[in-house]
């Protein structure tokens, strides 16, 4: 087994170093039924929505920055083209609705990541607890379910809470994806 792309993974979690690490573990004979697979195409599917969303997310901004710009840049043309001080007003107040209106439009693109990103967070976190809860079934059988049930939940409460930044529920996913990829990994190598 290469420990280098299980410490890939760890350090820099990525959709390349888990490529990595599923051909390594293919490599190293790890069996088609191993809790591994689904938790590497988990894992690997989180990142990969977090990555596009990302890329969007930058897109959206930039082309809400430019429709601002474009406000400053309609209401300097009015002000060039008017020829009296009321029509100058009238051309900037029209032209101020419209473009304000065009930027609001932009800025609701800006906003629908954060939706969209709760979507993938939410995905993630359906997986999570329920590998989660068969791992502690099977690690602590003599845990009740209504303890292993408050300890998830309390685990998950990050995610869910609208307060909390989404920097912070990224690594926490992310962290929970790597925790449970390194105990399947540490039981398979059990003899």
């Amino acid at each position: 087994m290469n420990w280098q792309s299980i410490t890939a993974v760890l350090t820099v979690p990525s959709t390349e170093n888990l490529w990595q690490l599923r051909g390594d573990l293919r490599a190293a004979g790890t069996p088609a039924d191993s809790p591994l697979w689904e938790i590497l195409r988990q894992f690997h599917d989180f990142l990969a929505h977090l990555a596009a969303g990302a890329e969007a997310h930058q897109y959206s901004q930039l082309a809400s920055l430019m429709d601002i710009g474009a406000v400053g840049g309609v209401a300097l043309e009015n002000l060039l083209q008017s020829n009296s001080s009321e029509e100058l007003w009238q051309k900037f107040l029209a032209g101020s609705i419209s473009e304000g209106l065009m930027v609001l439009a932009s800025r609701q693109y800006v906003k629908a990541f954060k939706t969209e990103m709760g979507t993938v967070y939410q995905t993630a976190v359906w997986f999570l607890y329920d590998a989660l809860w068969q791992l502690s079934a099977q690690t602590q059988p003599e845990l009740s379910p209504a303890a292993r049930r408050q300890h998830l939940d309390f685990l998950m409460a990050p995610i869910h809470d609208n307060a909390t930044p989404e920097t912070v529920k990224i690594a926490l996913i992310g962290r929970l994806f790597q925790i449970l990829l390194l105990t399947h990994l540490a039981a398979s190598r059990k003899p």
